[in-house]
């Protein structure tokens, strides 16, 4: 058995060699490769890319949404809990809904050469490798559009913004519709209590003609009815919030405790228990309670009535807004200059490949050449493994 010889390392003179012998085999892949490249590169699709950009809401990054009435807006502020309305045009932006409208309006299954028998879905699917948003460090969200045509990508990117509008409008106005319609039940029933007890203390006052009360009580009156009326006012953004937000929302949370902390204390002050200035109804003689009881309802409503009716009017005002939403910083416009193929890009990786496989095939046949010569034993092993194949392939 022949000893084997220390394996030699190849430096740069080797390689250098080696190209200058098998040069012929360097220079035919490489300009078969190039050719090939140009010719699959000449032949690929022009994609033409059209950007649009619209800013964030006024005031940064977050707003509150239009829908929201403005004291309710004045209460997310208070508690520092503001709804990103960029988040917002992001999930407009990237939903179902918008992406059908845009496949609709610009046919885009003939575009896209999808076949009638595919479900819609398959249109959507590639529209979204044609669509991407991001969001820049000033929170801008750019809309980026890549077709064929260079006209039609600039009015897709454009389109997209208009729907964006359209939708949100909608969402905001829906929203606006359901607040004022809660807020206008509300105030009428607020109105009919209203009236009854203004009824009631004529009523009263008739039968049972003047009736004092001093002046401790009706201080004490003044006061719990305000706190009942901070409460009920308190319920209602509770609930208005609540529609809009979801239950476990933080805002929803703090106006939850602000309404049980309200409450509480408005039962301490009429049980005569905040003690002080203050005593309880009870020790009223009946008809002073249920006179006393009679100013106290009247009192609560009259407050709720002030706070009710501002939000009914924000509501419906809200509700009737027609203006757009959504601010513009750049509309797209036509691109001029193609983004893919980049032809230059794929002739020089296909040639600098080609070099580099030619280079590992040059290798593996000046290896295996010396073999034997140099190593008759790994040479049989080599000649095994041809055969073996060769055997394989003929009994296939």
């Amino acid at each position: 058995m022949s000893e084997k010889e220390p394996v030699a390392h190849l430096n740069l003179f080797d390689l250098l060699l080696l190209l200058v012998k098998w040069r012929l085999l360097f220079i035919v892949n490489f300009f078969l490769v190039v050719i090939v490249a140009v010719i699959v590169a000449l032949t690929l699709p022009v994609w033409y890319s059209s950007n649009a950009v619209i800013l964030p809401p006024s005031g940064g990054g977050g707003g509150i949404p239009s829908f929201l009435p403005s004291d309710l807006k004045g209460v997310a502020a208070n508690f520092g809990l503001d709804i990103a309305t960029d988040e917002i045009y992001q999930t407009v932006l990237s939903s179902r809904t918008l992406k059908e409208a845009i496949c609709k309006r610009f046919n885009l299954r003939e575009v896209y050469k999808i076949p009638d028998e595919l479900f819609f879905e398959d249109v959507v699917e590639s529209f979204n490798g044609h669509y991407s948003l991001t969001t820049r460090k000033d929170n801008a969200i750019v809309i980026e559009i890549e077709d064929k045509d260079p006209e039609r990508s600039a009015d897709i990117a454009n389109a997209c913004i208009d729907e964006l509008d359209r939708i949100y409008r909608n969402i905001t106005s829906e929203t606006a519709r359901k607040n004022r319609t809660y807020i206008g039940k509300r105030l009428q029933r607020v109105n009919d209590s209203l009236s009854l007890l203004q009824d009631s203390i004529v009523s009263f006052q008739k039968t049972t003609n003047a009736i004092s009360i001093p002046d401790q009580t009706i201080a004490m009156i003044h006061a719990a009815s305000d706190i009942k009326a901070q409460q009920m006012a308190n319920d209602v953004k509770l609930d208005v919030m609540r529609n809009n937000l979801g239950q476990n929302h933080p805002m929803v949370e703090q106006l939850q405790l602000m309404s049980e902390e309200l409450e509480s204390q408005y039962d301490r002050m009429i049980s005569g228990q905040e003690g002080g200035l203050f005593i309880g109804l009870q020790e009223l003689p009946e008809l002073g309670r249920k006179y006393a009881d009679i100013i106290r309802r009247v009192r609560v409503q009259s407050s709720l009535l002030e706070f009710i009716y501002p939000q009914y009017e924000s509501a419906r005002i809200q509700e009737e807004r027609e203006t757009a939403n959504v601010q513009i910083l750049d509309r797209a416009v036509v691109p001029n200059y193609k983004t893919r193929p980049a032809r230059k890009l794929i002739v020089m990786v296909s040639g600098a490949l080609s070099v580099v496989v030619t280079l590992v095939i040059v290798l593996i046949l000046e290896y295996t050449f010396s073999l034997s010569k140099k190593n008759e034993e790994d040479w049989k092993k080599v000649q095994k493994i041809i055969n073996t194949f060769r055997i394989g392939h003929k009994n296939g």
